[in-house]
């Protein structure tokens, strides 16, 4: 049974649970003192990632990352979370993410995920999705390549003038499956079998080589430890985005005999988070960080009926492969995090 380290990064609106005697206000104020956490250096052979050894790390053909090359170059890839990211709308290629940051989308509670590949840089993931400019500030904070499928460009929080500013297209590193340039394009694919929009598949290997040997990805290395920390045992962690997004509410079970724990999506108990390609049938997850912060919505005016969005389709009151419940979610009020 194979075992991935990940980490899942909540940013979390309204309520978090640690065990069900242990409730978190998001609200409070919880006087929690920074300090200058500095650069964490890591030994060599040894993930910055997720302290996994990496010569122990099974690379298949084809795949890129520190693993594969020996170059450190972190890939942020918008992956769909439709649905809660399970069943017909589960994706692939996410059991060698490192790191999975789950991040409110709309002010109706749709999440969507940001997986961060490093060790392993796999040459199919999906489905793709858009970005929104919280996801292109998270992109700068790793300093690697960007994938994504559709932005927003509306004033306010307009992806395309962010990642301008930032200067992350003259590094090379911004990779839109909408506006692509033509060396990087073609790595964008339809896979068969899925229906748009939960069919857009990246060849994320493939593009990582296309950014520049001269950019160097800052040292973003975490801190491992063997040591149990203090505190209460946490052997579920219940994620809470609203009473209205149900589908997207989640709870983490710790799982022994899978060392992490498994997300089950909804009020399902059999519904776990699970790539569609991997041989095991969930995805483990053996850190949980949930992250409070404030969100501001713009509130710009959507398209109009008939009128394209971002990712280049238009907007309709209910899509033939779609119930009225899940209008495309480029098309509605959309969030920026406030820089605070």
């Amino acid at each position: 049974m194979k075992r991935i380290a990940a980490l899942l990064t909540v940013l979390c609106l309204l309520l978090a649970q640690a065990l069900a005697e242990t409730t978190i206000d998001p609200k409070e104020a919880r006087n929690i003192s920074l300090t200058e956490a500095g650069t964490n250096e890591t030994p060599d052979g040894i993930s910055p990632t997720t302290g996994r050894t990496l010569s122990k790390l099974y690379v298949p053909e084809g795949y890129a990352g520190l693993a594969a090359t020996g170059r450190y170059l972190p890939m942020l890839v918008q992956i769909g979370n439709d649905g809660g990211g399970v069943g017909n709308r589960a994706p692939w290629g996410v059991a060698c993410a490192d790191i999975l940051y789950e991040t409110p989308l709309t002010r109706s509670h749709e999440t969507r995920i940001t997986a961060v590949f490093s060790d392993m840089i796999p040459d199919s993931v999906g489905f793709v999705r858009s970005a929104r400019i919280g996801h292109v500030w998270l992109s700068e904070e790793w300093g690697g390549g960007f994938l994504f499928y559709g932005q927003q460009e509306v004033e306010g929080s307009d992806v395309k003038a962010e990642i301008k500013r930032l200067g992350a297209d003259l590094k090379s590193v911004a990779f839109s499956g909408i506006a692509g340039g033509t060396n990087f394009k073609r790595y964008f694919t339809s896979r068969a079998g899925a229906k748009s929009p939960y069919d857009v598949d990246a060849n994320v290997a493939a593009m990582s080589r296309l950014v520049p040997e001269e950019h160097v990805a800052p040292n973003h290395a975490f801190r491992f430890t063997d040591d149990a920390p203090d505190g209460d045992s946490a052997t579920r962690v219940y994620i809470k985005w609203g009473d209205s997004a149900k589908l997207y509410n989640s709870r983490l079970v710790y799982r022994k005999e899978w060392n992490g724990y498994l997300r089950y999506m909804g009020t399902s108990k059999t519904n776990w988070y699970a790539d569609r390609d991997s041989d095991d049938s969930a995805v483990a997850f053996q850190n949980v960080i949930v992250q409070f912060t404030r969100v501001d919505y713009n509130h710009n005016k959507r398209p109009k009926q008939g009128q394209p969005c971002e990712d280049g389709r238009k907007r309709t009151e209910k899509l033939s492969h779609q119930s009225s419940r899940y209008r495309m979610p480029t098309c509605q009020d959309e969030y920026k995090e406030h820089p605070a």
